[in-house]
């Protein structure tokens, strides 16, 4: 066995040098034989100038951690999910939670007592009144040691429907936040929550979604996200999350907002403050393997995020972000820094990172502060740290996968010269000593004396909290004592107004926010409106807006502002809408985007209940000329959705504004049939035309017989409004000599109304279509379709297009896995079949999962994931379909929701948001965007051709990579061997 494991890792090894090589990684970055000691994987290392790392914690008492944090003893709670990644043969769970202590001081944790042990695939804990929450296996539970064992005899189930899936998407990182709730990453994958302390709530679905809980009452609700492994607050509460690909992304715009205004449509409520996906880098120093190639040197495995808060580190590093980065064996640093309502980062290691090791089972997955004040990174310290689910099937049950399994490090990074203080026992404070705390450097200390003071609800501490508020000199203790005033139940007016007034705007912004739960909210309400909503800080102003729900005269900078101001507008969008284009000093100055805020607030307008709102909206649009275009264009598409015609709502209107409207529709004609005009003139002048009743014959002309190919889509798109099916029969005859891009412009109008596809069917009937003009999800469209006579006539025209038995049609394409193939024929294939939704060498857009990455894939997967799309997808790219009211089918993938929409993903890298009001039905196909069937498109030969361009383009033209150099292999030990 030992010789089998030491020839599959020589294999493996010269496998990555090649591929090492061909993604451009230096074949000389200095190696390690893995696995080496805790002691000896110090020296492999390499941190900032100044800086060191210490050994904390290693096995055997700490093995697999993926969690750490710190109780008011200074003891260092460990979450060890040893049963990663597949849990252990014969037991139900074999996570624990163990406590370390640091007897002597010296830094090293040298004792350790398991607390809890058992547990399914435990992610993460929260200290809580000598006890913890525990995030685990589809659950929530308190638990605590109340014997004084050290080992816990409180097992509280508190929360569950947590999803259960794959282990490295569960619901993870607890945290008491400065808002006194306890909040929870979802994990990527949701669930629906049930709550155990309040059986009688309403079970909550977290989908898209993470969630929070108030410790003393139980009541949870949903909260925007969601973040994958990984959450973290700033000194002011703001919420960052991370997903592998994503290393810091901020939450922006809380959900509990848009329930305040349901007429409001977002497409985002999170921001990625560093670059993500494609645009990020990271810079190992070993040779690191990606699942995906177009990943080397990005990020690829994302999680532990933390915005370090601590003292021991010099004070340039304080409010950075920190994220680990375990596929590339590294920590990553980012400087944050305020950019309008977010942030913005960069990396200041040019080329380098913060801390990266040459030992490349070094698995960095979590991060916390000590109250040492250092920096302490958790280590997994695995051979592989990813998770068999995302392998080929042939890769799964490789010896490697487990090696490591009982081992563990915990390190802290500290200056050199680094001099430990004595280990606080907050525990041990009285109240006043501990509101004191509130002003320490280290947010530790902070942060676990708010607890610990939250936790006894001692009232008669309230009085120095308020004093803290008005005079401490320390803005983050004034901010610390305001909160707690708030979760001691203890706020009054009086306080708020003094933080309402402080001169730091992060104190005013935290006293906007603690406004929402004062008895006195209302009347301070006003006050921030008339105060505080017009203050120079952008994100006081965003937040005012939000919690007063009050819109002043300052226009907002970013889109954030923005979507405040359309939330606090409510259904008085009009009004909102008049006041902002008869100001003399919106038309004055340089506002980014100004045509898209006025569009936003009149589609607010027009979907606003009270025809009052609507007229007025109509009215001041028609007053402003230079913003008439976009204005009217989104208020009519918006009143067109909701069945207001152009006759109907010009009849609130007096004659001055119907004149202004006719004239309006004139000069969009107008423009639109001037050839001498810019194009993007034009297409403009058609969008706002289309909902011209006489405008049918104008627009056929324009989609027929323009020279410019856009305005010609436009026109048809804008023709697909209008119930008149004459246009549809004159498009369809021409179907056959058009664009691809114009066909699929036609086919988006076809596919609007049913009476369009009978005359589709037709064409296909008569043959003077082919049914290989129809893409494999429109086929299914088409099969699934609402209309039973368009879906039984389908299955008989199309039946030729999906073979009702998978198996046999594998079995069919299995000869072209024998044929002589052409990969830059296949280039063609691709471009013609699949570039729609997959992106190869620069060809296609990046809907579905990405397929370039094929070194490790056989020939026969590719040809079964084409043939069988749906015997294994990752969920997060299952199509939906959305029904709108008026019958309209919208089908993508679902890539954010809220409580007020829905964002789908579509073929050709388009995007549609749409309202929840909208929406009819919306569900979850459960199968790929990409339909069974596409082979029938595609003949043996090209098949051939196709699955080896996927398999070799980065070996054609400038792809391919230099030869491998002489004398570069090398072998490894596996653990135990000599």
């Amino acid at each position: 066995m030992r010789i089998a494991a030491l020839a599959f890792r020589i294999l493996a090894m010269i496998v990555l040098q090649v591929a090492l090589v061909a993604i451009g990684i230096s074949a000389e970055v200095q190696q390690v034989r893995s696995p080496v000691s805790p002691q000896e994987s110090l020296a492999h290392f390499v941190v900032p100038s100044g800086l060191k790392v210490e050994l904390a914690a290693h096995e055997p008492n700490v093995i697999d951690p993926i969690a750490v944090r710190f109780d008011e003893l200074s003891r260092m709670w460990v979450v060890e999910m040893r049963d990663y990644p597949a849990g252990i043969p014969g037991q139900k769970g074999g996570s624990r939670i163990s406590v370390l202590e640091d007897a002597d001081n010296d830094g090293f944790y040298e004792t350790a007592t398991v607390f809890a042990e058992g547990l399914p695939f435990a992610t993460g804990l929260q200290p809580w009144k000598g006890g913890v929450f525990v995030t685990m296996a589809g659950r929530v539970a308190y638990m605590k040691d109340t014997t004084g064992d050290g080992k816990a005899d409180v097992n509280e189930t508190w929360y569950t429907g947590f999803a259960e899936g794959n282990t490295q998407l569960r619901a993870n990182h607890p945290t008491l936040a400065l808002d006194n709730h306890i909040y929870i990453a979802n994990g990527l994958r949701g669930g629906t929550i049930a709550n155990a302390t309040r059986p009688n709530d309403k079970p909550i679905s977290i989908s898209g979604m993470d969630f929070r809980f108030d410790p003393f009452t139980g009541k949870c609700d949903a909260v925007s996200g969601a973040g994958q492994f990984g959450l973290a607050f700033d000194d002011y509460c703001n919420r960052f999350v991370c997903s592998n690909r994503n290393p810091a992304i901020h939450i922006v715009l809380e959900d509990r907002y848009l329930k305040q205004n349901p007429l409001v449509a977002v497409d985002a409520v999170a921001h990625d403050v560093a670059k993500a996906g494609d645009e990020s880098r990271v810079f190992p120093i070993t040779r690191a393997w990606t699942t995906s190639n177009l990943h080397a040197g990005q990020f690829t495995a994302a999680c532990g995020l933390k915005i370090y808060r601590g003292d021991a580190l010099p004070s340039e590093f304080y409010g950075n972000i920190f994220v680990c980065e375990p596929t590339g064996h590294l920590v990553h640093r980012e400087i944050m820094k305020p950019h309008g309502v977010t942030f913005t980062s960069h990396s200041p290691h040019e080329g380098a990172e913060f801390l990266a090791s040459r030992d490349a089972w070094f698995s960095p997955v979590n991060l916390e502060t000590g109250p040492d004040g250092a920096l302490y990174v958790v280590d997994m310290y695995r051979a592989v740290i990813e998770h068999p689910e995302w392998m080929p099937e042939e890769l799964r049950k490789r010896p490697d996968l487990l090696w490591g399994n009982d081992l563990g490090r915990i390190y802290r990074v500290v200056p050199q010269g680094f001099r430990r203080p004595r280990p606080p026992r907050l525990s041990d404070m009285s109240s006043e000593a501990l509101a004191d705390m509130l002003a320490e450097p280290n947010a530790w200390w902070r942060e676990t004396a708010a607890r610990i003071l939250l936790e006894r609800q001692d009232k008669p501490v309230g009085r120095k909290l308020a004093t803290m508020v008005a005079e401490h000199r320390s803005p983050r203790a004034r901010i610390h004592a305001l909160r707690l005033l708030e979760g001691l139940k203890l706020i009054s007016k009086d306080v708020l107004l003094t933080a309402l007034q402080d001169e730091d705007a992060r104190v005013v912004e935290q006293a906007i926010l603690a406004i929402e739960s004062s008895a006195a909210g209302a009347e301070l309400r006003l006050y921030s409106a008339s105060n505080v909503c017009v203050h120079p800080d952008a994100r006081v102003r965003f937040q005012a807006r939000l919690t007063t729900q009050q819109n002043p005269h300052v226009w907002p900078i970013d889109r954030w502002e923005r979507y405040a101001m359309l939330i606090a507008a409510g259904d008085r969008g009009g009004t909102v809408l008049a006041r902002v284009l008869k100001s003399s000093s919106f038309r004055a100055e340089r506002l980014p985007e100004p045509d898209r805020l006025v569009a936003e607030l009149a589609r607010l307008a027009a979907a606003s209940p009270k025809e009052s709102q609507r007229t007025i909206a109509l009215e001041a649009i028609l007053d402003q000329p230079a913003y008439q275009q976009p204005g009217l264009t989104a208020f009519l598409a918006e009143a067109a959705k909701r069945g207001q015609s152009v006759d109907a709502l010009s009849k609130s209107l007096g004659e001055n504004h119907k004149r202004e409207l006719d004239f309006a529709f004139k000069s969009a004609k107008r423009a639109a049939t001037d050839t001498g005009e810019p194009e993007s003139a034009r297409c403009e002048a058609v969008d706002l035309i289309a909902f011209s009743d006489d405008a049918t014959q104008i627009l056929e002309s324009l989609a027929l017989n323009d020279p410019a190919q856009m305005v010609r889509v436009h026109a048809i798109a804008a023709l697909g409004r209008s119930d008149d099916i004459r246009p549809w029969r004159a498009l369809l005859a021409s179907f056959s000599g058009e664009t691809p891009a114009l066909q699929r412009a036609i086919l988006d109008g076809i596919f609007d109304r049913s009476q369009r596809i009978t005359l589709l069917l037709d064409e296909i009937a008569a043959k003077r279509i082919a049914s290989t003009a129809l893409d494999a999800s429109r086929i299914t469209l088409l099969m699934n379709h609402r209309d039973g006579a368009i879906r039984e006539r389908a299955k008989t025209l199309l039946a030729d297009a999906v073979p009702t038995d998978r198996r046999q049609a594998l079995a069919e394409y299995q000869a072209a896995l024998v044929l002589t193939a052409d990969p830059s024929r296949g280039r063609v294939v691709f471009q013609k079949q699949c570039a729609n939704c997959h992106h190869i060498a620069g060809i296609g857009v990046d809907v579905a999962p990405d397929i370039s990455d094929s070194r490790e894939r056989s020939t026969e997967q590719l040809l079964t994931d084409i043939i069988q799309p749906n015997r294994a997808i990752d969920s997060n790219y299952f199509s939906y379909t959305a029904v709108a009211a008026d019958g309209r089918a919208h089908t993508g993938i679902l890539t954010a929701e809220t409580s007020t929409s829905v964002t789908l993903k579509q073929a050709e890298g388009k995007t549609l948001t749409l309202r929840r009001a909208e929406i009819e039905e919306l569900k979850s196909d459960g199968v790929s965007l990409m339909p069974d069937g596409l082979e029938k498109l595609i003949s043996p030969q090209d098949m051939a051709d196709l699955i080896s361009f996927i398999k070799n383009w980065r070996y054609l033209g400038e792809q391919a990579p230099p030869p491998l150099p002489q004398g570069s292999q090398r072998t490894e030990r596996p653990p135990g061997e000599d």
